[in-house]
């Protein structure tokens, strides 16, 4: 089995380049996904209201991850409360669903997409990171024009991700440039998953 982290700053189409290697046969696990799910788990639900209150609540009584989204990429304080909370569950899970495929024989590539993959200590189990990268403009214009945040609310959650990337230099990684152009990112992806079944290979050898 080999262990590809997919991760990249918000809006530079990582998830985009993860489905497209689920497609190629990989086994993704989404981050984004399996913290969604774990958003409404008893333990971490009643922290998260004790954290930042019930008016995150929607009429139904689930957490709003808009309105959540809000309150923590306002506040980087805010944000590191609520990355506190679901970074020991989130990775213990992926871990889990690692440890569960090796053990069912799975042959074949392990693709986890995941933004703040540069700050877990699950880093050290990837055999590879494929990094997306995407000019900042571009991003802003994505989150802008196509998921309707304001300009200001896209530069804040810009911002606060920087930091992250900022000093990231993985010693095995591949690059995958997104320029916006579908089918340009499209070609840049297939030309890394050229490579890293070439990797995954030779690490079996």
């Amino acid at each position: 089995m080999y262990l590809v982290g997919i991760t990249g700053p918000i809006a530079t189409g990582k998830s985009v380049v993860a489905k497209l290697y689920e497609e190629m046969g990989a086994y993704l696990l989404d981050a984004d996904k399996i913290g969604h799910e774990l958003l409404e788990s008893r333990g971490i639900k009643r922290k998260i209201i004790e954290t930042f209150g019930r008016e995150i609540l929607d009429e139904k009584g689930k957490i709003d991850r808009e309105k959540l989204g809000k309150i923590v990429f306002e506040d980087s304080g805010k944000l590191d409360e609520l990355n506190n909370i679901m970074e020991k569950p989130l990775t213990s899970k992926i871990r889990n669903d690692i440890i569960e495929l090796e053990e069912s024989g799975f042959p074949g590539i392990v693709v986890i997409d995941a933004a703040l993959l540069p700050k877990w200590e699950l880093i050290d189990a990837m055999n590879l990171i494929v990094l997306v990268e995407t000019p900042k403009w571009q991003r802003i214009n994505r989150l802008v024009r196509q998921l309707g945040y304001s300009q200001d609310d896209a530069e804040c959650r810009i911002d606060v991700q920087e930091k992250i990337f900022k000093n990231f230099h993985p010693q095995h990684s591949i690059i995958v440039k997104n320029n916006g152009d579908f089918f340009e990112v499209k070609t840049n992806a297939m030309k890394a998953w050229l490579k890293i079944k070439e990797k995954s290979k030779a690490e079996y050898l």
